[in-house]
């Protein structure tokens, strides 16, 4: 969709917008590869999308020994460490409390371009972006857990502790008794972004003045790339495009 105008003084200019919508079901699987997607007995892949993702909800970090005792059980659960929702309510979190956390398709991918021009001047702006996709992002596991073997980054630095009990990271320890490594929604996280990819600024010289420089038309313009981008605040890496690239 676009609009053009030029107004009586000579200001030309153009809006133009682009969103598309795509999206996949599965409606039908042989049994015998029903398990290489997402799902288990439970939770069938048909009727959803082949690019879902599966996993457990968090439900913030347990602040005292307190929470850890009132809450449903959870095998290495303790203060400082990622709380698990008990979705099918039998009082304990285990594999049957897995869902479905969104899909790496975004519910829409759009653009904009902006050009406008007035006697020798151009300028022109184009951006891009994805709204509703969730992603995973590397950096969110870089920067919230240590280990011996690998560096780490310095989000662990705000871990909880009973003294930062507002900290969204967990207590930092070596050990992994809570298995927060697993697949959940504190890895794969809003991914929706917008970039500003293109903008240029241009002036024609005169005719005259390029043919005293035996030239049929001289343009001169300054452009940047990739200026900005508008990305969710959970979303920790750098570039919120390349998320499920396993790429920090």
């Amino acid at each position: 969709m676009g609009y053009h105008n030029k107004t009586a003084s000579g200001f030309g200019y153009s809006i133009t917008g682009n969103a598309s919508h795509w999206k996949d079901k599965i409606t039908q699987l042989p049994e015998g590869v029903r398990a290489a997607y997402p799902g288990d007995p439970a939770h069938s892949i048909i009727g959803h999308s082949q690019f879902s993702i599966f996993g457990y909800q968090t439900d913030g970090i347990f602040q005292s020994q307190k929470e850890v005792n009132d809450a449903p059980t959870q095998p290495g659960a303790g203060p400082g460490r990622i709380r698990y929702k008990d979705l099918n309510g039998d009082g304990k979190v285990d594999v049957a409390d897995q869902t479905w956390l969104g899909t790496t398709l975004p519910n829409l991918e759009y653009g904009i371009r902006i050009d406008l021009n007035y006697k020798d001047f151009d300028f022109s702006l184009f951006g891009s972006g994805v709204a509703g996709k969730t992603g995973f992002d590397p950096v969110k596991f870089y920067n919230s857990f240590i280990d011996t073997r690998n560096n780490y980054g310095p989000g662990v630095f705000g871990g909880w502790t009973a003294q930062n009990p507002s900290s969204k990271t967990p207590a930092l320890s070596i050990l992994n008794r809570n298995g927060e490594d697993r697949l959940s929604d504190f890895f794969y996280v809003n991914a929706s972004y917008f970039k500003l990819r293109n903008v240029q600024l241009g002036y024609n010289l005169p005719k005259a003045l390029a043919k005293t420089l035996k030239m049929d038309g001289l343009r001169v313009y300054v452009s940047g790339q990739n200026l900005f981008a508008i990305k969710s605040k959970q979303f920790l890496s750098k570039d919120p495009e390349r998320a499920n690239s396993f790429a920090i």
